[in-house]
Parts: C-alpha cells; structure tokens; sequence
C-alpha cells in the first residue's frame, strides 16, 4: 500500500491581511473610548434644560383697515442657562408672531453668546406692514384688540451651538413655541408671563 502525502501545511496570514486587522482592532476601540469619554463628561456636566420666557409683550401703532393689519409689537424675551459647565452660542435667531396660525409679523435677532449660569433679555420689535388677513381672522383680531388683549403665538428659531470647556459640540437647531403670549394693548397694563417650549 503506496504512503498518503502529508497534509499541506496551514496558510500563513500575510502581513497585509494582519496590519488590516490591527487597524481594525484600533479603530474599534478608539470609537468605544470616545464613546465613554462623551458619556463621562455628560454625566460629569450634568446639563440642563434651557430655559425661554416672553417677560413682556406690547404692541403700538395699530391699524385694522379692510382686512389688512399694520402694527408694531415688542417682546420681551427672558433666556436663562442654569448650567454651571456649559456655556451656549446663539446664531441670528428668527423671531415670528401669529394670529389664529397666520404669521403677522417677524424679525430677526443678532447673534450672542450666553455664558454659564447667565440669563440674557433680548428685545425683540416686530413689524407687521400691509399684512393680509382673511375676513374672519380679521373681524376676531379687531375684537381682541377692543378688549385690549391679543393672544398671539411667538416662535423662535437659531442654530445653536454648546461649549463644554474648550470643547466646542456640534450645531442643532433649537425651535421655541411660546404661547398664548397675551399682547397687552394701553388699556391692558398687567402682563402674565409666558413661558416657552423648547425643542431640538
């Protein structure tokens, strides 16, 4: 009976195929050890809800003629970062107000910058020239401001950005819904501040 041949010998991994799989294996963990290190500092950060608020509303110069409104209003906006660690940076924030789902007026606000444990008040004038308005928005608004009292819907919108140290994260887009805001006309003194809904 003839001797079988010896069995080959096992392939032997080429370098290529070994630096592909140490590469690998480094990449996987740098992910994870980042992973953790944002985990860590979150946890150490703490961070907190921003918080928005209309302190104040008015409104001058207010004309309702043939269903088309001019008017000047002036909010009042209260922001309050209570984080101790983490400061925010504000793009030029778009500030609108509507009526019964109608925007009336609108503006745009400067770019800031809100440190840790700060609260900044930004005054807002917004303008409504010639505005349009249906039959029926028209007639309900006249009889709110004959009653001195106008409930509008204020919203915001930026691009913000969050600085925990010297780290600077990445840029959202912070939405804000404030409402009812009670516009107060000169027969109306007291105003019930708002406070905002915040969304990113």
């Amino acid at each position: 009976m003839a001797n079988s041949a010896p069995p080959p010998p096992p392939a032997t991994p080429s370098p290529a195929s070994k630096l592909v799989r140490i590469i690998a294996v480094v990449i996987l963990a740098l992910i994870v050890l980042v992973g953790l290190a944002v985990l860590i500092t979150w946890l150490a950060v703490k961070p907190k809800q921003l918080v928005l608020r209309i302190e104040n509303a008015s409104a001058r110069d207010f004309s309702l003629k043939n269903d088309h409104l001019n008017a000047t209003f002036s909010f009042l906006i209260k922001a309050h970062n209570p984080n101790g660690r983490i400061s925010v940076y504000y793009g030029p924030a778009e500030v609108s107000a509507a009526y019964d789902g109608q925007t009336i007026a609108f503006n745009t606000l400067a770019p800031f910058r809100q440190p840790r444990r700060n609260v900044t008040r930004l005054a807002a004038t917004l303008v409504a020239r010639d505005v349009a308005l249906p039959r029926d928005v028209s007639t309900d608004l006249a009889v709110q401001k004959k009653s001195g009292n106008i409930g509008l819907v204020v919203r915001i919108r930026a691009r913000i950005r969050f600085k925990v140290g010297i780290f600077k994260l990445k840029h959202r887009t912070l939405r804000v819904s404030c409402s009812p805001v009670k516009v107060r006309m000169p027969v109306f003194k007291n105003f019930e501040t708002t406070t905002c809904d915040l969304d990113w």
